[in-house]
């Protein structure tokens, strides 16, 4: 094989410095540009950026301002990339508006490419206050002749309507008269723009529908936003909208494939809708399994199978047609086909589609393997005593190499099975300890060794589960350790002619270098020396999902767990930075832990309770200020208590009556109660709090401005005491910050896809551009740090070169009592490259999930 074909093709730019490029930037200040090198420099540039390079301070605001005399130019594409840097420095580089008034006049321009470029980029520097001059500018573009001028301006607006929601609903004359002239790409962000301005309103958005549905509309991306806008009406009332579901089906007759397969996915995923109603979509569905292009028969049998889960019946037309994917040379289409079959066909030809399937699994995606495995379980529950043979490529499946979602789809498969057909209990148990004989993923292990405690004392021959166990306990890291030494126990307590063994067993593990490992075998050997009654009440009635103190004993294990996975993804060892930031954590867990306790001994403030969420320190002073000042936030359904920790550094001072001062507090929040620190030596440290009362279910956001107040008094070297006479003075803070992660506390769930299905009925989406994110790893980030959730199976961290993923987080908020909150929030690159968030919430009032929303949404 060809050396070349084995390795990466190296990036253009690969190695490249970052300071000798800027350091070309200079030379952009010549009398006499050099266009192509003044090119070649910003490309490098623009390179380094999209990398992930950071430029920012006194840097980018030198590069930035050396790019903007590149607007001289008359050459039309370095003029392009002039404005392209001007809009990626703009959240670096400070003083960027002093570029507005060169852009403005760009934008009157008669070059069709300079004013739409220098739109968008005036956008990216400009501040609410400089959209107001120029808004009749912008209205007089939306209905511009150029396309290219009109969308860009309708762009903007969309940008817009999440800062200056006022000033862009005063478009909507402009933008209908775009979408009744303009072309394609204009049309379709005209109705884009409508529908963000509409879109709280559920009756003004199936008056736009209907009305639209009037207009001629020639760009297929409209139709196809038009068609999911009905999606939206006709999923809240089917029946009441008939002038909707038949322009829907009429879609289905269109010239433009994509409109045709955004009808069809209309139609396929309205629930309760009847066989005859879904047969239009079915019967395009069926004419897309048999085209020459293969994105086509992707998609065709992609839906297919998804309808198959709900009504099998449905698809059983287009059998014959997935019969001849199954030798489709793209294997991913092969296996939805036979995945298809499986679901719709007989009990008779399952034995010839698991041959064919088992001949290529191996070949295919994680995320196809798994679409497999979903199969299996319905397999299982409609051919019961076909187990045996899915059993068998279960197994199979549990030997091949794989990433943590299609091995927890296995397991979860199997687990399935047991419950459901008692015969395959022995085979499948069998299976799960083969499989945790080699299992590099920690939370499926401990979820096995749970199971077997749970089944295996039950079954023929339980002694011959034992030894899968022990192996555990003498292999494993210490997080399965302590799940075998509980299943240990459990089989101990249910079979009396074993326990004196494994008691044999824990006495051993006794000896083990970890403490929660130890203990266990210590307290289980203990109470099997007890009476019946005692085993029963702390071996067999504790139930591992309902007891919540357990579950609060091992959170800070399982995260460890997570963590290491999150490493083990990346294929790196944890590094200096890691160390530090691990110990960070540990050590605001514990001034958490000292703060709560204060609170509940504090006499005015112990009547509230423990907090639903206190947040981690944060400095509102310099560190090595005269008095360092660092805040917690305390959350409770119906109030917040600030507490304010001062550190006395000056020398001979004492501080008296010390508190902390808000001004311009945040709308919804009224100052109830100020407590102050009475004395403060030099070198202590103490506490003052201000109690802010709330409405519950009310979650202000924002920021407020603190003022440090307290008498000063000076010491007497000779005598040590304070001065009788204090001066009163005051200290300016930094701003105190009420974010939503302070409301919402992390929370831990067993099966997250179990939790997640059993909400379908309480759900908000949305979605969203992250143009200020560089790339997916960095959105996931701030994502999980913006609501403060926890993340479930290592989706924290994303795959490298992965295009889309999706982040499952779990959290309970503020409310009265706590709502558990299910997230599955999808960072993907959109067709212009820029990282786009699709935000699922579940559980909860809608109120709450629609708050998260708006707040991810400013």
């Amino acid at each position: 094989m060809n050396l070349r074909d084995e390795e990466e093709e190296p990036l253009p730019f690969e190695g490249i410095d970052k300071a000798t490029t800027i350091q070309e930037s200079k030379h952009f200040n010549s009398s006499t540009l050099d266009t192509r090198k003044c090119k070649h420099t910003l490309i490098k540039i623009l390179y380094l950026l999209s990398m992930g390079e950071t430029v920012g301070g006194t840097e980018a605001t030198e590069l930035f301002f050396n790019t903007t005399k590149l607007l001289q130019s008359q050459d039309t594409s370095l003029r392009r990339l002039v404005y392209i840097m001007v809009k990626e420095l703009s959240n670096c580089a400070e003083h960027v508006f002093v570029a507005s008034n060169t852009l403005c006049k760009d934008m009157n321009s008669n070059n069709d490419m300079y004013k739409a470029n220098a739109i968008r980029a005036l956008r990216k520097i400009g501040d609410s206050s400089m959209m107001g001059p120029i808004e009749r500018y912008l209205k007089q573009a939306v209905v511009d002749k150029a396309d290219t001028v009109s969308s860009a301006a309708i762009v903007t607006g969309i940008h817009l309507s999440q800062t200056l929601p006022d000033m862009v609903k005063r478009w909507g004359g402009e933008v209908g008269e775009a979408l009744k002239q303009h072309g394609v790409m204009a049309q379709y962000h005209a109705l884009a723009l409508l529908h963000k301005i509409r879109k709280n309103d559920k009756l003004s958005v199936s008056k736009l529908v209907q009305s639209v549905n009037t207009t001629p509309i020639r760009s297929p991306m409209a139709l196809c936003l038009l068609i999911r806008m009905c999606t939206d009406v006709l999923k809240e009332d089917f029946e009441g909208s008939p002038d909707l579901s038949q322009f829907v089906v009429n879609s289905l007759k269109h010239c433009s494939e994509m409109v045709v397969f955004e009808a069809a996915k209309c139609i396929c995923s309205l629930k309760n809708v009847s066989a005859k109603d879904l047969t239009p979509a079915i019967l395009v569905l069926q004419l897309y399994l048999t085209s020459h292009k293969p994105v086509l028969r992707f998609a065709a049998v992609r839906l297919l199978n998804k309808v198959a889960t709900t009504q099998p019946m449905a698809v059983t037309t287009c059998n014959i047609d997935m019969e001849s994917l199954i030798s489709d040379p793209n294997r991913h289409i092969a296996t939805l086909a036979i995945t298809t079959l499986l679901k719709t066909g007989s009990e008779f030809s399952i034995d010839r589609l698991m041959k064919q399937i088992s001949t290529f699994v191996n070949d295919i995606a994680d995320e196809f393997k798994v679409v497999v495995i979903d199969s299996m379980k319905l397999l299982c529950t409609k051919f019961p005593h076909k187990h045996n043979l899915l059993l068998s490529f279960l197994s199979d499946a549990l030997r091949e190499e794989g990433g943590y979602e299609f091995k927890k789809a296995i397991v979860d498969a199997i687990i399935s099975m047991i419950d459901a057909i008692p015969q395959a209990k022995e085979e499948g148990l069998l299976q799960l300890c083969e499989f945790i004989e080699d299992c590099e993923f920690t939370l499926l292990s401990q979820r096995v060794l749970h199971l077997l405690g749970q089944l295996g004392p039950s079954s023929s021959n339980p002694q011959k589960y034992i030894r899968y166990i022990y192996n555990r306990v003498i292999l494993e890291m210490p997080a399965v350790r302590a799940a075998s030494v509980t299943a240990l126990a459990k089989f101990a307590a249910h079979c009396v002619p074993l326990r004196q063994s494994i008691k044999v067993l824990l006495q051993r593990v006794m000896q083990d270098s970890d403490d929660e490992v130890r203990d266990r075998a210590v307290f289980y050997t203990n109470v099997l020396d007890s009476p019946e009654e005692e085993i029963k009440r702390f071996i067999l009635d504790v139930s591992h999902h309902s007891n919540e103190k357990r579950r609060a004993k091992h959170h800070t294990e399982i995260q460890e767990v997570i963590k290491h996975e999150e490493v083990s993804n990346k294929n790196t060892e944890p590094n200096n930075d890691l160390a530090a930031a691990e110990q960070t954590q540990r050590a605001n867990f514990k001034k958490i832990e000292k703060a709560v306790a204060a609170l509940a001994k504090h006499p005015k403030l112990k009547q509230y309770g423990k907090p639903h969420k206190s947040s981690d320190p944060e400095h509102i002073t310099d560190t090595e200020a005269e008095f360092v000042v660092t805040y917690m936030k305390h959350t409770y359904p119906d109030r917040i208590i600030i507490e304010f920790n001062v550190n006395n550094n000056m020398d001979d001072v004492v501080l008296e009556k010390v508190s902390v001062k808000m001004d311009g507090v945040l709308e919804g929040l009224d100052e109830a109660g100020v407590f102050p620190i009475t004395s403060l030596k030099t070198g202590e440290i103490g506490s003052c709090y201000i109690v802010l009362n709330k409405e519950a279910n009310v979650f202000p956001t924002g920021a407020m401005v603190s003022t440090l107040v307290f008498t000063m008094k000076e010491v007497d070297k000779d005598t040590g005491e304070p001065d009788s006479e204090g001066t009163e003075d005051e200290y300016q803070l930094e701003e105190v910050v009420v974010n939503v992660c302070d409301y919402v506390e992390t929370h831990y769930v067993a099966n997250f896809d179990k939790d997640w299905n059993e909400l379908a009925l309480e759900q908000t989406a949305e979605t969203f551009t992250l143009s200020s994110m560089k790339n997916l790893q960095a959105a996931a980030d701030e994502i999980v740090s913006f609501l403060g959730m926890q993340p479930h199976g290592g989706t924290k961290t994303v795959p490298p070169k992965t295009k889309s993923h999706t982040i499952t987080l779990a959290g309970s908020i503020c409310t009265a009592p706590p709502s558990i909150l299910l997230v599955k929030a999808r960072v993907f690159y959109s067709t212009e490259n820029v990282v786009t968030l699709e935000f699922i919430t579940r559980g909860g009032e809608e109120d709450v999930r629609v708050f998260l929303s708006q707040e991810l949404a400013s």
